[in-house]
């Protein structure tokens, strides 16, 4: 059984982040299976990213920063032909059973893709990180309820484990604003699922409010855009439960203030999460307040729609983790 791991290295990501990363990639259980890594940096001029990943026992493609993380994938998979295909981003910080468990997962009927909760690997970080922690925590719950209704599930950054044989007739579209999005939409209207693995996957929130503000936004208009797909999953011949819940999915970034009231409905959740009273506050009223940011990014991803302004992926700061 054949499994290789792909991690894109955009042009801003420093060392210490790929040092930490595939370090942490090291440590993955392989048992019983044929495990490859390929990272794929870009890169301009002398870089010295390159020359250390190069010295390691692993697989590395040099490439001029063009077509963004769906360019950098599709030039992997160009070359690569595995049973499954392991996506992590360069932050990610998977369990040690990650890959068993999510190709375990895979067995499932109808299974193309396999992941896991996420949560926050730097909550300390920053009041925001903070929060965003627990928001990962919400909807790592609401990962595991559509599991059990068979709903749409979208794994951002598409960071899991997909049967290799989906990129016959896959492949990532590079003028997608969120390319994860819009493969897992093509996969489920082949009739194909998502599925939830038992195990985690860390990887980092952002740190101040500019960085989440520009991070949601692209989010968001990446679902948006995500409904020029309406036509095909009202025709296609899949569960009522999986087309209600995409177009959910697609439509609840500009209706999430109104769930902002329920947030008292999940404080015990929030409390048995957190370490001591202060923790908890800031997550209690960090998620109310999450809500309508939430609301104001998608009205700013509506308005760059309908004025057609270009939505660009700009860079976050990273923390030492």
């Amino acid at each position: 059984m054949k499994l290789n791991v792909i991690v894109p290295v955009s042009l801003h990501e420093p060392l210490y982040v790929i040092d930490k990363s595939l370090k942490s990639l090291s440590r993955l259980d392989c048992t019983s299976m044929d495990v490859r890594i390929t990272y794929v940096i870009d890169s301009l001029d002398d870089d010295a990213r390159v020359k250390y990943l190069q010295g390691q026992p692993i697989d590395v493609i040099v490439r001029s920063p063009k077509g963004r993380k769906a360019g950098a994938i599709n030039d992997v998979l160009e070359t690569v032909k595995a049973d499954y295909i392991a996506f992590f981003d360069i932050d990610s910080r998977p369990d040690k059973n990650f890959l068993v468990e999510c190709v375990i997962s895979l067995e499932k009927e109808d299974a193309a893709i396999a992941s896991s909760p996420r949560y926050v690997t730097n909550p300390d970080a920053s009041i925001i990180s903070k929060i965003i922690s627990a928001e990962y925590l919400l909807i790592s719950d609401l990962y595991r309820l559509l599991d059990k209704m068979d709903g749409f599930k979208q794994f951002n950054g598409l960071i899991g484990v997909l049967d290799g044989k989906i990129f016959d007739s896959i492949k990532f579209d590079e003028t997608a604003i969120c390319e994860d999005a819009d493969l897992t939409q093509q996969i489920y209207l082949k009739g194909k699922i998502a599925v939830l693995a038992n195990t985690r996957v860390g990887e980092q929130a952002p740190m101040t409010l500019k960085d989440i503000f520009n991070q949601r936004v692209r989010w968001i208009c990446g679902a948006f855009e995500g409904l020029k797909y309406f036509p095909e999953f009202y025709r296609a011949k899949i569960p009522f439960s999986r087309k209600i819940t995409w177009f959910s999915a697609m439509m609840l970034p500009f209706f999430v203030f109104m769930a902002s009231p329920l947030v008292p409905s999940y404080s015990m959740r929030l409390w048995h999460s957190s370490d001591g009273i202060k923790d908890f506050t800031i997550k209690f009223l960090g998620l109310i307040v999450d809500a309508w940011i939430i609301e104001l990014c998608a009205l700013v991803a509506l308005s760059k729609k309908l004025l057609h302004i270009q939505v660009k992926w700009k860079k976050t700061a990273r923390y030492r983790v």
